[in-house]
């Protein structure tokens, strides 16, 4: 899943970004200088529309941007933050280039606390764009109660806030805008880069490592764990791109349900089959590929799980009045979208 300008990002990415940074960053180093240089880039502003200055792209243009980042390592929540972006500036908040996250809220009530929990990159983002039922919050970081977060302690945290007074801004939603389709749908294209990434490091593993005389990749077994590994990556990449496939900026909830659902069930086999051919350095601090896994297993868990996913979908068919093909048929074959 690329195009000319992910690929482009993805080469500036890979000038700056390397594992060891990315490993320091994961363990609690400063991350502000590595967003700096992404924000220097200028893609974090691809999908504000161009009358109020940024790229005018859509979520299927920048999927391959997403995936980008993924397969990069990116610490920061940066498809969240090209989001948030793009729904601030259509409320008229002016863009001053901090990094965001994006998240429902567990529960909100007008006038009481908000609370988001597990929020991917929140402890590297200066503010959460927060779902609150009729109303988005732009809410601090540092006004929150922050609890450490489960996969990635230094990066992401749940979040509370006392009040909802305590937002910098605060908008009404649109019809039919919801945070927990566009997480599903931007997670679902990040844990497909990561993926792909997690794919190459087993290859090259399987062709180093030698083991009674010959690579390790010659053997039938790693054979097959490496086949099934990329057929998980290649179904969730186009699984991905399905749940991104919209000409604006919110895709359709059941598109992207069923690429978080996918990208989640992939996953799981792809972390256990990774670690499977790495074998022991696999845990390794030393090694990248836990860094990789553990980000896979904190999508898998974060806004709409595989099983919540998997209800969302269940119920639409059983609902729906239509017959189990018609329904895939016709709610979950995207539209014609143009692609970059």
């Amino acid at each position: 899943m690329s195009n000319s300008y992910s690929c482009m990002f993805e080469a500036a990415l890979a000038d700056f970004l390397t594992d060891e940074r990315m490993r320091a960053i994961e363990a609690g180093a400063p991350g502000a200088g590595l967003w700096l240089e992404v924000e220097s880039l200028g893609y974090a502003d691809a999908l504000i529309p161009e009358d109020l200055g940024g790229a005018g792209l859509s979520l299927a243009q920048a999927a391959p941007l997403l995936c980008a980042a993924g397969k990069a390592g990116l610490n920061h929540p940066l498809g969240e933050t090209m989001v948030a972006r793009a729904l601030l500036a259509s409320a008229g908040w002016k863009n001053d280039g901090v990094c965001m996250a994006l998240a429902p809220a567990v529960a909100a009530q007008r006038g009481e606390a908000v609370a988001c929990a597990q929020v991917p990159g929140a402890l590297l983002a200066t503010h959460v764009l927060v779902d609150a039922g009729e109303h988005w919050l732009l809410m601090p970081v540092a006004s929150a109660r922050i609890t450490p977060g489960i996969y990635r302690p230094h990066v992401s945290a749940s979040l509370t806030w006392d009040s909802d007074g305590l937002a910098s801004f605060q908008f009404a939603k649109g019809e039919g805008h919801c945070a927990r389709s566009l997480c599903n749908a931007i997670h679902a294209a990040a844990m497909a880069g990561a993926m792909e990434r997690v794919l190459g490091l087993c290859v090259q593993y399987a062709n180093d490592r030698r083991q009674f005389g010959r690579a390790i990749g010659q053997f039938q077994a790693v054979q097959q764990d490496l086949a099934v590994l990329a057929q998980q990556v290649g179904m969730s990449v186009l699984a991905a791109r399905m749940g991104c496939a919209t000409a604006g900026l919110h895709p359709d909830p059941l598109l992207a349900a069923s690429a978080k659902l996918n990208a989640s069930d992939a996953a799981l086999r792809v972390a256990t089959l990774a670690h499977a051919v790495h074998g022991a350095i696999g845990i390794t601090e030393e090694h990248v590929l836990g860094v990789f896994t553990a980000r896979l297993h904190e999508l898998r868990a974060t806004v709409d799980t595989d099983h919540t996913c998997a209800a969302r979908l269940g119920h639409a068919l059983l609902h729906g009045g239509q017959q189990f093909l018609d329904f895939v048929r016709d709610a979950l074959a995207p539209a014609p979208v143009e692609e970059a």
